[in-house]
């Protein structure tokens, strides 16, 4: 499974998703990533799969997320 991302701007590949600055979860195991390249400071967005090192504590905060917004459905 790949975890790594391409620079566009400078060609350095070894760029961990796990340093992301945001993620998107879009599935429990795939995510739009927006993260900083660390050798030319470059912005940059990668889809891929999310690691299987943070897949746990992604799918985690996202229940605690949409359980927390629909704990205020429905009251005025």
């Amino acid at each position: 499974m790949k975890s790594t991302v391409k620079c566009p701007r400078c060609g350095a590949d070894d760029i961990d998703v796990r340093t992301f600055d945001s993620m998107m979860v879009l599935r429990a195991d795939m995510a739009l990533y927006a993260l900083t390249c660390p050798h030319c400071a470059a912005k940059l967005s990668s889809l891929g799969a999310i690691p299987p090192s943070l897949r746990e504590e992604v799918v985690f905060a996202a229940i605690e997320l949409g359980a927390g917004m629909g704990a205020h459905e429905g009251t005025s």
